[in-house]
């Protein structure tokens, strides 16, 4: 018999809050390049963003009854995120699945998989991150696992982790790091204003950024 946790220790909603505002481009750079999904996990309508608990699902590919298990688990402002196994032939999410979500106010789903009913999952402004689109249905008889560690888009991830997600991809800030991680993204982002300052009057990125002495130490010379 496969048993499952029906809950987990989710971060505080104030982080939501925090990260709402912050890109995931800069996420990714203070987690020194880790941590962002493959490029395969996009926002399937234009303006997608959600930031939440990650409550994690394993499906058997073509198969969605653990994805209607986890939407039956989830609280006010998780992200279901899916490792479905980047399989392409069957949209395991839907306009039902959609609707059955926004109303126990899941904050968004990412999927390593193929969704569906796209039109209508826009026009209800529900974020949703995947892999594939195909309109072909899936099935609700195989196992799987949730609220257990999944790999979505090449990233670990576990219960309880923070999701941000938006038009440049899905960052997974692991749960112990996230304070450190926020403290990280205001100190980047403050010296990115800096470097703006800086183009604005004149300077060029080579020498804000010191390049060129790493041209010097590759040994590379402008004749």
């Amino acid at each position: 018999m496969l048993t499952f946790n029906r809950s987990f220790e989710r971060p505080d909603k104030k982080w939501f809050e925090k990260f709402a505002a912050i890109a995931t481009p800069i996420i990714g750079d203070v987690m020194g390049r880790q941590n962002i999904m493959d490029h395969r996990i996009r926002p399937i309508w234009t303006g997608a963003r959600c930031v939440g608990s990650a409550l994690t699902v394993m499906s058997y590919p073509s198969d969605n009854l653990m994805i209607h298990l986890g939407v039956s688990l989830a609280e006010e402002g998780d992200i279901l995120v899916v490792d479905a196994g980047n399989y392409q032939n069957a949209g395991v999410w839907g306009e039902i699945l959609t609707v059955n979500a926004m109303n126990r106010k899941i904050g968004g789903i990412i999927i390593d998989g193929a969704v569906r009913d796209i039109k209508e999952i826009e026009e209800l402004g529900f974020p949703m991150f995947a892999s594939g689109i195909n309109a072909r249905g899936g099935y609700k008889s195989n196992p799987g696992t949730v609220n257990k560690p999944v790999s979505c888009g090449g990233v670990a991830v576990c219960p309880g982790d923070l999701i941000v997600a938006d038009e440049n991809g899905v960052a997974v800030i692991p749960k112990e790091d996230i304070e450190i991680v926020y403290d990280k993204c205001l100190a980047k982002i403050e010296a990115e204003q800096q470097i703006m300052e800086q183009l604005k009057r004149g300077k060029d990125t080579l020498e804000i950024m010191n390049m060129d002495e790493t041209l010097v130490k590759l040994g590379i010379k402008l004749i």
